[in-house]
């Protein structure tokens, strides 16, 4: 019990990756290359690694017993008891202290150290009362990710487009929708017996939804194309071209969960699907070129 490798992958950092929308003020406010502001932001970037590996601990160790019975989830450490319940609460204690530390040594403003200890909150919340309301346990998914944004350009100090906020909102809805038809879909009749609120929700009725954030997600990254973000001089036109990248992207991650029956993990998604990989990464290109060029 309780192995090096076993205590790794109990705090999950390939999850990680979700933390790079803390990049997104960065990046699209035109200060990339400004050493002082690149610093702040991998401070940020490192304080949501800790709090999201804490905040996976929360959630396994509060639904050890529904974890047990599932196909695969079955297999965490806690739930198989490779670590000890014990052992994982010192792990997150040890993580959140962490934290904290990591925000001090990056001189984060104290209103950034708010959004990380809040995106603590919000999630414990989430473990153990607002994930079992319909609807709501989604839209507390998509706002740890405004989290993020909001807590990189804090640490900045700089403005973000309004119309990218909403489509980083939109955008996590739509994958936190898609995994929810995962789970449905994979579970099947038993879904209910592993998460209760799955019982609320139908393949057909998520289809529905994920038509909406779908669709809102085009219309606001369209948006925000022909806008130029805040702080930059930036030819609003130019980032048109970046589109192509986008509209592919969301027609190939709804190939992958109608015809490949996927997206339980986005995050496995876009670490292991090739031509979403490859569209992520030109699309992340382009905007680097067309405001920095």
């Amino acid at each position: 019990m309780n192995s090096i490798a076993s205590l790794i992958k109990l705090i999950r950092p390939q999850q990680w990756v979700k933390n790079g929308f803390v990049l997104m003020p960065l990046v699209f406010s035109g200060r990339l290359f400004c050493p002082y502001d690149s610093v702040k932001t991998l401070g940020v970037f490192i304080g949501f690694c800790l709090a999201a590996s804490a905040v996976y601990i929360i959630n396994d160790y509060m639904d050890i017993g529904q974890d047990r019975i599932h196909p695969l989830k079955k297999k965490r450490p806690l739930a198989s008891g490779a670590v000890s319940p014990t052992m994982g609460l010192v792990v997150c204690a040890v993580l959140i202290i962490l934290m904290l530390i990591n925000s001090l040594l990056f001189r984060l403003p104290l209103f950034t150290i708010g959004v990380l200890v809040g995106y603590v909150i919000l999630n414990w919340l989430y473990s153990w009362k607002l994930k079992h309301f319909v609807i709501i346990d989604v839209l507390v998914i998509s706002t740890g990710f405004l989290l993020r944004v909001l807590a990189g350009s804090s640490a900045l100090s700089v403005g973000v487009s309004s119309w990218l906020v909403l489509c980083t909102f939109s955008v996590a809805t739509l994958l936190a929708f898609g995994k929810r038809r995962h789970e449905v879909m994979f579970l099947n009749g038993e879904a209910f017996s592993h998460r209760p609120v799955l019982e609320s929700y139908s393949v057909g009725f998520l289809d529905q939804l994920l038509q909406v954030v779908t669709t809102s997600t085009f219309i606001f990254y369209c948006l925000y194309s022909v806008k130029a973000g805040p702080g930059t001089d930036i030819q609003s036109e130019k980032m048109m071209v970046t589109i192509p990248f986008v509209t592919y992207g969301i027609f190939r991650y709804l190939y992958l969960i109608y015809h490949k029956k996927d997206g339980g993990s986005p995050t496995a998604l876009l670490l292991t699907d090739p031509p979403l990989l490859v569209c992520v990464t030109l699309w992340l290109l382009s905007c680097i070129y067309v405001m920095y060029c």
